[in-house]
């Protein structure tokens, strides 16, 4: 029989293997601190903001542009917004607006609805 040879040891790892294993802790330490803040922090609910953006005439009707912001912490959908002027009374779904998002619909009015127009969000539900 042949005597088997002894596997050669290994060589010490280099500067570069220690400083990438150090930068890959890094890298884990962060994400899981940041995904434990998500989940365990401190939560709003959803907190919405409805503003008068962009107001156009289009034939007989003036069409109001709103944006909707929510500046809480969770999504809120079925947004409802809801305009009114005067006696009249527009109002639009958003499917959802996201935490910390912005959404967009646009209303429809029969008189220039700038600085009269009263924004509501009136309800919404949680997804």
């Amino acid at each position: 029989m042949a005597a088997r040879k002894k596997p050669a040891p290994l060589p010490a790892p280099t500067w570069l293997e220690w400083a990438m294993g150090a930068l890959g802790l890094i890298l884990v330490l962060a994400v899981l601190a940041v995904v434990g803040a998500g989940a365990f922090g401190p939560h709003q609910p959803a907190r919405l903001e409805a503003s008068l953006g962009d107001v156009r005439p289009a034939g007989a009707v003036w069409l109001a542009e709103v944006e909707v912001r929510n500046v809480g912490d969770e999504t809120a959908a079925a947004v409802e917004v809801e305009g009114r002027l005067a006696d009249q009374t527009a109002s639009a779904t958003l499917d959802y607006v996201p935490a910390h998002g912005r959404g967009h619909v646009t209303l429809s009015f029969d008189a220039d609805p700038r600085g009269a127009v009263a924004l509501s969000v009136p309800g919404w539900s949680e997804p």
